[in-house]
């Protein structure tokens, strides 16, 4: 009797053990936001030393964040809140259920549909899943013309218009949703850029290009103002900055900073302050 205890009293520590490792157990990964200085976001969860991180993504009720995570990593990684306001431990999100390589997950605005990136054929291509309850459906490859070059990186405005990454030449496209089909695509026209993250109302687009942050706005003639740094404090002289994105009340700015041991990159995330700075100075 006392051995059949003993084993069950190991059972239960090595359950609460394991669950402790399965759970963030203090506060928030939102706790302590950063002002005009930009701080590491999720250091030693999200953010880890000697690792690329980049390509964040916060679900419109910020209870659930998808990044990408490689070498050391596998790919496209998520985060769940749980009704105590703990999180799970980052897990690989596997949403083809195949163990593909997955990358770059955004959001629609409403939550509804998870677009991501992940290879075919060795080419990536956006795929994307749609909201089922508390799950994401099994995914489906994009039926459009988008996917009629390697593309990557897609965000999407309110009005369900996609913004993307056009690897064949490396420039920011977008495509508007017609009968809920994306099928046109057209050349942004900036002279360069990847990863575009539009805002909701679809005024502003951030992006990366030459190792540096920059910001385009729409004028009332739908034209795009020729391509903003952001601030000194966001685009430094020593490192590359990347990946941009918004937090979902677009209070935050997050990005990612190759200053990371081996010139890795980890995410950091700034307030959004500078955009408005900026406008003004376009719009005066």
């Amino acid at each position: 009797m006392k051995i059949i205890v003993y084993v069950l009293l190991l059972a239960c520590v090595a359950n609460s053990s394991a669950q402790n490792k399965n759970y963030v157990i203090e506060g928030t990964i939102f706790d302590n936001p950063p002002d005009s200085i930009p701080k590491i976001f999720g250091k030693g969860i999200i953010s880890i030393t000697d690792r690329f991180e980049y390509g964040l993504a916060i679900s419109p009720t910020w209870d659930e964040v998808f990044f990408t995570a490689e070498e050391p990593g596998d790919g496209l990684m998520v985060m769940r809140k749980l009704a105590d306001r703990t999180w799970t431990q980052p897990e690989v999100a596997d949403l083809r259920k195949n163990k593909s390589w997955e990358f770059e997950a955004f959001y629609s605005p409403n939550g509804e549909k998870l677009f991501f990136s992940s290879n075919v054929n060795d080419t990536s291509r956006i795929w994307f899943a749609d909201k089922e309850k508390n799950k994401w459906s099994l995914p489906k490859l994009l039926d459009s013309p988008v996917n009629s070059t390697p593309v990557f990186w897609a965000t999407v405005s309110d009005d369900n218009t996609m913004y993307y990454t056009n690897l064949s030449v490396f420039r920011i496209y977008k495509s508007i949703l017609v009968n809920n089909k994306y099928s046109k695509t057209e050349n942004l026209g900036l002279p360069f850029g990847a990863h575009p993250f539009v805002s909701r109302d679809g005024n502003f687009i951030l992006f990366n290009g030459k190792g540096d942050i920059y910001i385009t706005f729409k004028d009332k003639n739908e034209k795009w103002s020729n391509p903003i740094k952001l601030g000194i404090l966001i685009n430094t002289s020593e490192y590359n900055e990347t990946c941009p994105s918004l937090s979902p009340d677009e209070k935050y700015i997050f990005f990612s900073r190759y200053n990371d041991l081996n010139e890795k990159s980890d995410i950091y995330w700034v307030s959004s302050g500078i955009i408005e700075k900026i406008r003004k100075q376009v719009f005066k």
